[in-house]
């Protein structure tokens, strides 16, 4: 029982460890499911990059190590994986020291921040002009 409430009372830690399960699956099975998943709609309709397109190469080719080419696919993927990383890691570090987690809550700057950062990468990587054309995945 208590191996039980040591697992509840530390539930970042708990987090952490399932998603580094679901990204050691994601590497065995990415043959897989990269069949699995559809093409982007947005592209297929209007012939612009959203701010995902590249995301599910990125997502394959940083589970093979190659982190310069997932860069090359969708830079955006790689700023959000090491945000989420930077928060779990803080997080299960707070949550050891303190033994519980302190409520983090997102201020409004930064959330509108992060919204106004991901516009425009969107916006950017579809300018057909260097260097914007680098923020675009490569086929």
């Amino acid at each position: 029982m208590n191996e039980v409430r040591l697992v509840m009372s530390r539930p970042w830690t708990l987090l952490g460890s399932l998603v580094f399960l679901a990204a050691i699956a994601a590497f065995l099975l990415q043959s897989k499911l990269l069949g699995l998943m559809p093409p982007c709609v947005f592209y297929k309709f209007t012939g612009l990059h959203c701010p995902g397109c590249g995301g599910r190469r990125c997502m394959m080719m940083l589970a093979q190590g190659r982190i310069v080419d997932a860069l090359q696919m969708n830079a955006l993927v790689i700023a959000i994986f090491m945000g989420f990383g930077i928060f779990f890691l803080r997080q299960i570090v707070l949550e050891w020291k303190l033994g519980s987690v302190p409520q983090t809550i997102l201020a409004p700057k930064y959330a509108w921040a992060i919204v106004w950062g991901i516009l425009g990468f969107w916006v950017l990587r579809n300018v057909p002009l260097w260097p914007f054309t680098l923020l675009a995945p490569f086929r």
